[in-house]
This record gives structure tokens, C-alpha cells and sequence, in this order.
């Protein structure tokens, strides 16, 4: 069927939509607060981090503080019917659990998709996988804009477990040399806290001495990447 005959899914294009307005609506609102943490003065790069990472959070409404008299916090709790809670419970835990491997299973396009998905994964190897298969959408498409301080926080930590666990030197080299070319990419190294620093550097020793071991030819890669990375390697 020719492309210009094939029925337009608006039900997509709505989400997508949806899911573009959110992500400049989120950029906007950690943007104005880069600026006003700037403005500021703030102390330390913590304190400019939890600016940015909070700036689409809403102060609370006078009712959100009063007690919830009534409520039962305890839903395992139910003096009428405890055997139908703890199924209920059950349920809701399986069907939380499918949505997540759903929500796996379906490639991100945006940063915000890309979010959703990457914490519902917690073991390193396969948020690497995860990362590894998006690496041709990574600089064009998730991180258009920007990669968020959050994500390469929890990044340089799974490429120092993987690194540890397996010998892939590549694929590491790879996907770093694939973010280092996303937008703004010397903005997130400035500001990289002392201890992601020292991660940093960890995984380039490692990838140095791997990498020597397994092919001379990733040593020209390797020392080009701790330059765009800003590591140096005693």
C-alpha cells in the first residue's frame, strides 16, 4: 500500500504531540532554573542539582497538609475482607510488573519515554543492553536536547559494573564516544560532581588497560575520550 493511502493513526500522533509539548515544557522549566541557581549563587553543585531536578515540582496546597483522617494506609489491613485485599494487592503488583516490561519492550523516542523505561530497569547489565540498543537514537532523538543530570549519574555507575563484570570494552567505548557528541554534553561535564569524577576516571583506567590488552587500536580512541571527557589518568 502506497505510504500516501495508508490511514493516518491520529491516536499516535496525539501522544507524540503530547510527549513533545512535555519534554520542551520540562526543558523550559530546568532551564529557567539553571538560571536562577546561577543568579543565585548557589553553594555547591548539589544544591544546583536538586534546583534543576525540582524545578517541575509544585509547592503544596493548604489541604495537601492537613491528615487524612479516615484513610486506611494499610491496605493489607481490612477487617471486612483481608483475603480479598492481599489478592487485590497481588494483582495490582503482576499488572505493575507487566506494564513495566511492557514500557521495556516499546523504543522510546523522547527523553521522557527514554526515563520512564530506564528506571524500571535495575540490574547494570541490562540498563546497558537497554542503552546499547538505542545508541543510534541517542543524539538526534533522546538527548536532543540535552542528557539529563540524573541519567548520567546513574550511567557512569552502570558502565563501571558492566565494565567490571564483562570485557565488552567496545560497546562501552561506543556509547560513550555517542554521548559525547549530544547537545550540550561539555555543560554536563562541568558539572560533574567530585565523586561521579572519580567514576569517571575508574572506568577509563579500566578501559585503558582492557582495552591495551584486547586491540592496540582502541588506545587513540580511548585517550580521545578522556580529552572530550575531561579524565586525566595518572
Amino acid at each position: 500500500m502506497s505510504a500516501l493511502k495508508t490511514p493516518i493513526d491520529y491516536k499516535c500522533l496525539e501522544e507524540e504531540l503530547h510527549a513533545a509539548l512535555a519534554a520542551d515544557e520540562l526543558y523550559k522549566l530546568q532551564n529557567d532554573a539553571k538560571i536562577r541557581a546561577v543568579e543565585q549563587g548557589t553553594p555547591t553543585y548539589e544544591h544546583f542539582r536538586q534546583m534543576v531536578n525540582g524545578a517541575h515540582l509544585k509547592p503544596l496546597d493548604r489541604n495537601d497538609t492537613k491528615s487524612k483522617i479516615g484513610v486506611q494506609w494499610n491496605p493489607m489491613i481490612n477487617a471486612s475482607g483481608s483475603h480479598d485485599s492481599i489478592i487485590s494487592t497481588a494483582r495490582k503488583s503482576k499488572c505493575d510488573k507487566d506494564n513495566n516490561k511492557s514500557i521495556i519492550k516499546k523504543s522510546p523516542e523522547t527523553c521522557e519515554e527514554f526515563l520512564q523505561s530506564w528506571r524500571t530497569i535495575t540490574d547494570h547489565s541490562e540498563r546497558f543492553i537497554f542503552i546499547w540498543n538505542l545508541k543510534n537514537n541517542l543524539r538526534n532523538h533522546i538527548f536532543r536536547v540535552e542528557i539529563p543530570v540524573s541519567f548520567f549519574s546513574d550511567f557512569m555507575n552502570v558502565c563501571l559494573q558492566y565494565l567490571s563484570d564483562m570485557n565488552d570494552v567496545t560497546s562501552i567505548i561506543e556509547v560513550l564516544s555517542i554521548l559525547s557528541t549530544c547537545n550540550r554534553f561539555d555543560l554536563t561535564i562541568c558539572f560533574m560532581t567530585k565523586n561521579e569524577r572519580s567514576i569517571c576516571e575508574e572506568i577509563f583506567r579500566q578501559l585503558q588497560l582492557k582495552g591495551t590488552l584486547q586491540d592496540k587500536s582502541l588506545k587513540s580512541a580511548i585517550e580521545s575520550l578522556t580529552v572530550k571527557y575531561r579524565i586525566k589518568i595518572n
